[in-house]
C-alpha cells in the first residue's frame, strides 16, 4: 500500500510538472484540465486520509 501511494503521488507531481512546463504555467491551461488536476489532487488527499485511518500511521 505504501508503494502504491508513493508511485501515484510521484505520477501526479510529474503530470503537473509536465503540464506546467508545456503550457508555460497553469495560466494558459484550459479550465477543464484545471478541474481535472484539482480532482486528482483531492483524490490523493482522500487516499492519504483513508490510509492513515486504516493503518494509524503516515506512510
Amino acid at each position: 500500500m505504501n508503494k502504491v501511494l508513493l508511485i501515484t503521488d510521484l505520477l501526479f507531481v510529474a503530470t503537473v510538472t509536465v503540464i506546467g512546463y508545456n503550457n508555460d504555467g497553469f495560466d494558459k491551461t484550459p479550465v477543464l484540465l484545471k478541474i481535472l488536476v484539482g480532482a486528482a489532487f483531492a483524490s490523493c488527499i482522500i487516499r492519504h486520509i483513508n490510509f492513515y485511518r486504516h493503518t494509524k500511521r503516515i506512510y
